[in-house]
């Protein structure tokens, strides 16, 4: 992600240089941004569940904490199957740009790889969630037996 911001940042910052210091903008830089913003954006979907830093409306878990546990279980698996959903529209738009053989105008790339970035980020942020529980069930565990012997 920081390469592709890197990038959008050099590629614009040419585009600003060459449109009002030379007068004569490129056909392509905004074009290539778009398609970077839009790789950034979908596999921040997965960066966002990792470090647990995802936009959420959570106006019922403020006026209730003591179920904001139960709530964010809730919502995250809400989201797991709006996923598991968005796979066959995702498959389905990769497939439709593989057939048509469709290019972008400026930079002639073929529109399937910008299609597949909906596929992989969704796919990603599957395997976060995944991992996300994976791990809150491990930790769970082994902490339970440390408490134990605690007790005795």
């Amino acid at each position: 992600m920081l390469i592709l911001l890197a990038a959008m940042v050099c590629v614009m910052g040419l585009q600003v240089f060459m449109r009002y210091v030379l007068a004569s903008s490129l056909s392509w830089p905004e074009e290539l941004t778009r398609y970077m913003f839009i790789w950034f954006v979908f596999l921040g979907i997965g960066y966002g569940i990792r470090y647990d830093v995802h936009i959420r409306v959570n106006i019922i878990e403020t006026f209730f904490p003591k179920i904001e546990k139960t709530l964010r279980i809730i919502q995250d698996a809400v989201f797991f199957g709006f996923l598991i959903y968005m796979i066959k529209p995702a498959l389905n738009g990769v497939g439709m740009m593989i057939r048509t053989g469709q290019h972008s105008p400026a930079i002639q790339v073929p529109m399937y790889c910008v299609y597949v970035s909906l596929l992989i980020g969704f796919l990603i942020a599957i395997v976060r969630l995944i991992q996300k529980y994976v791990l809150l069930y491990m930790k769970k565990n082994t902490a339970e037996p440390a408490e134990k012997s605690k007790e005795q």
